[in-house]
């Protein structure tokens, strides 16, 4: 009888402690003034990350909640992991809110990019017009180009779609870097950039002076 009631002691006693042990962290949010201006909002994870539409919606909460203690005041919100800054495989991005207009922007819409999408037979691309941000001169504009396959390519193949692209965009007088990545097209975080065999990524820049593509030093064509 004793030692049941020992057994049951202990138990209860375990039962308490685990209750009592701090929950495990899975985000915090933290609303910061920075100096100059604005407001920085960090979202950040611990572990294991959410799918990204699930870090979007987080973000993008987050924020809005972030707008109600002063409408008045600029923010960029961002999203981490630990200590490292999500990249656009995890989630779609930082958002700016200006309060001047009272709307809440990507960071490429708040820089001006223009994005637009084509297809061909194999694959999809994203060509991006960027440029420089607000303020800073000289000011100067590129071409981004992803192509994008849903089956990973022959490196030769990759090659081709990069030089297939650029020289369909080299008459615009423009510096391009062109990537190719491996995903379904629809959803850009599942977008995963291509390497070659020396585990360096597949890519190409063409410069509008030379009317060269390079990658690493070399001339692709």
């Amino acid at each position: 009888m004793n030692a049941k009631l020992t057994l049951v002691t202990v138990m209860l006693m375990l039962s308490r402690l685990a209750s009592a042990a701090p929950a495990a962290k899975l985000f915090d949010v933290t609303l910061e003034d920075v100096r100059g201006g604005g407001r920085m909002l960090n979202v950040g994870f611990y572990d294991k990350l959410p799918l990204p539409e699930a870090v979007d919606k987080i973000v993008r909460e987050s924020l809005e909640h972030a707008i109600l203690v002063d409408p008045t005041i600029d923010i960029l919100a961002t999203g981490f992991l630990g200590e490292d800054v999500l990249d656009d495989t995890q989630y779609s991005g930082s958002l700016v809110y200006h309060s001047s207009t009272k709307k809440v922007l990507t960071v490429d819409e708040d820089r001006g990019v223009v994005r637009t999408t084509s297809k061909t037979a194999d694959y999809v691309v994203e060509l991006e017009e960027q440029q420089t941000l607000r303020g800073i001169k000289p000011q100067r504009k590129w071409l981004s180009v992803t192509i994008v396959f849903s089956k990973k390519p022959s490196r030769d193949a990759a090659y081709a779609a990069i030089v297939s692209e650029i020289r369909k965009l080299s008459d615009k007088d423009l510096d391009i870097n062109a990537y190719v990545s491996i995903g379904d097209p629809k959803v850009k975080t599942s977008w995963r950039q291509m390497k070659d065999d020396d585990d360096a990524f597949i890519f190409g820049d063409f410069k509008a002076s030379s009317k060269k593509i390079m990658r690493k030093g070399k001339q692709i064509e």
